[in-house]
């Protein structure tokens, strides 16, 4: 398995759900790009049982992140995801500590490189 490409999560208030595919554990990053620079930015990474339904909880009320999503929204920015299918939650989350442990994510508020 690999990363999947960045997929379009949110456009404003348009929440976008046609690339949502695995029904699985997985690790993700979230991320912004598009109209306010382009490229697309990690922001964020996390694990989850089942990557439809967490997809769909961002997209429904931005789960927990709600706030720096929006904000971010209404600065014209788009959400994007992305994941690495896995075989169990358990590896799912091993795969998140290990990305925290290496790097520093701006929207992860504990574990990020031992913070």
């Amino acid at each position: 398995m690999s990363w999947t490409q960045w997929r379009l999560l949110a456009r404003g208030s348009k929440w976008f759900n046609d690339g949502f595919d695995y029904d699985g554990p997985c690790c993700y990053e979230l991320g912004t790009g598009g109209p306010c620079g382009g490229s697309i930015e990690p922001h964020y990474v996390g694990e989850t049982a089942n990557e439809i339904k967490r997809m769909s909880q961002y997209g429904r009320d931005g789960s927990h992140l709600s706030r720096i999503i929006s904000w971010h929204l209404k600065e014209g920015c788009c959400i994007y995801y992305r994941s690495y299918g896995v075989r169990s939650k358990a590896e799912a989350v091993e795969m998140q500590n290990r990305i925290l442990n290496r790097f520093r994510y701006d929207w992860n508020g504990r574990l990020n490189r031992g913070d």
